[in-house]
């Protein structure tokens, strides 16, 4: 199969040599490109349009070597061609027992979940920085981005142990310059590490993993769901998940950082609290110095309240935000410049806008490719994206990145997806995503129609 770019029917432009020609950029299903034209002019003609200028996700097959797929993003927020590079790892899923040595029973979990590590920010970035967990290998792998081509990675070193097993989560401070994994398997717990474009990642802790996490596993119960330092870097905080069955609360640990002291940066004694009323905390984003939106399968969203000073979270009663419908919520971003958030669901074909600082629900959009469900969102700019992988399980044999254009508060259009071929192998384990933040802008003279750029 062979990508063609097209306006109206005249070649623009050659593909650039870093697109794979099997992989394509589509419309929604039965949408007249006129109307997402209309609407991207409207809102260029209010101000600038952002584009965010590359995105990453891991493949993350079971078993099988793990690499990293850097797409590019044009000047309309679809994307234009993608890279791959190899981690030096392995993918895996959790939890994928030592005598399952053909991956028989991450596969059936995959089926019934479309999740492969249950967890947010499996796949980082910071700058010219990029970090990924091999889950299968209990590794993680630093790459360098190319300040001038975002789709050229180069691998620091090789990967490095997580110390534990199953690593699911990364978080870096550029204060600290440190990364932090957090490991949900057997031997759990968070190891910290400087971090050096160089030399690589070395740890800083004398007892790697005395972060313990402590939790039961049972599937996607009991595991680390999420891992992010605090907007001011002077808090690490680790999210993992309860079990509703069993009435056991979801567990927040906050680790107080130390950003003027050389050696302990990272305190290895949390501050834990217990959230009875959330049993299932997944993703979380940081909206306020007080407020944590995370996302809950068995509620929706819990306005967590964080205190700076004992570092406890707590969610009163009256911060809980119901989704009707839900089925596997999980993921959520936020975009800084409307004031909103945003949550997909494993199983459920639509984004979810949330307002903040209230936390209310203001509106949800279908995509309209029929794919099962999303896993991980990103926000690049002025556009959502969410990957879909394939689930054949979940009537999906394709796996995709869908993209939403966000015009405003309560305005969100599906402009398309960008649909890997089978010769792409991006199997249902992939997992991760995260934007370049190095933002372009187009003035509302230059914005041009998704359908020039658009790959059949």
């Amino acid at each position: 199969m062979y990508s063609k770019l097209l306006n109206a029917g005249v070649f623009l432009l050659p593909l650039l040599a870093c697109t794979t020609e099997a992989a394509v950029f589509k419309l929604p299903f039965n949408t007249n490109s006129t109307t997402i034209k209309k609407i991207a002019d409207a809102a260029a003609e209010i101000a600038p349009i952002q584009i965010g200028v590359a995105l990453y996700f891991q493949t993350n097959p079971i078993g099988r070597d793990n690499e990293i797929v850097a797409c590019g993003i044009n000047e309309e927020g679809g994307i234009s061609g993608h890279q791959r590079y190899k981690t030096g790892g392995k993918g895996g899923a959790a939890p994928v027992p030592a005598s399952d040595d053909d991956g028989k029973i991450a596969k059936l979990q995959l089926a019934s979940t479309n999740d492969a590590l249950f967890s947010q920010h499996s796949v980082i970035v910071s700058g010219n920085l990029l970090f990924t967990v091999n889950a299968g290998s209990n590794t993680i792998t630093m790459f360098t981005i190319d300040p001038k081509d975002p789709l050229k990675l180069s691998r620091v070193g090789r990967p490095t142990t997580s110390h534990g097993d199953l690593p699911v989560s990364l978080a870096y401070s550029p204060k600290l310059n440190t990364l932090c994994v957090a490991n949900s398997g057997k031997n759990d717990g968070v190891a910290c590490f400087d971090v050096d474009t160089k030399k690589g990642l070395t740890c800083i802790d004398k007892e790697p993993l005395k972060r313990k996490i402590g939790t039961v596993k049972d599937g996607p119960a009991g595991t680390v769901s999420d891992m992010f330092f605090t907007d001011d870097q002077m808090n690490l905080i680790v999210i993992t998940k309860g079990n509703n069955v069993n009435k056991e609360a979801s567990i927040v640990d906050v680790y107080k950082t130390y950003p003027d002291e050389k050696k302990r940066k990272i305190c290895t004694e949390s501050v834990r609290s217990k959230i009875g009323e959330a049993p299932l905390l997944f993703g979380a984003v940081q909206v306020s110095p007080t407020k944590i939106f995370a996302t809950d399968g068995s509620i929706g969203v819990a306005k967590l309240t964080f205190d700076p000073k004992t570092l406890k979270v707590t969610l009163l009663p009256e911060d809980k935000q119901t989704i009707d419908f839900q089925s596997a919520t999980g993921w959520i971003a936020k975009h800084p410049r409307h004031g909103t958030a945003y949550v997909t669901d494993g199983k459920m074909n639509r984004v979810i806008e949330f307002n903040i600082p209230s936390g209310e629900k203001t509106q949800d959009q279908s995509f309209l490719s029929g794919q099962p469900g999303n896993l991980d969102v990103a926000i690049g700019g002025d556009f959502l994206y969410t990957l879909s992988p394939s689930n054949e399980a979940l009537a999906s044999n394709v796996s995709m990145v869908q993209v939403m254009h966000i015009t405003g508060k309560n305005k969100f259009q599906d402009i398309g997806a960008y649909v890997f071929d089978q010769d792409d192998d991006i199997t249902p384990g992939a997992h991760g995503m995260a934007i370049s933040c190095r933002t372009k802008t187009v003035k509302k003279n230059e914005a041009r129609s998704l359908l020039n750029y658009y790959f059949f």
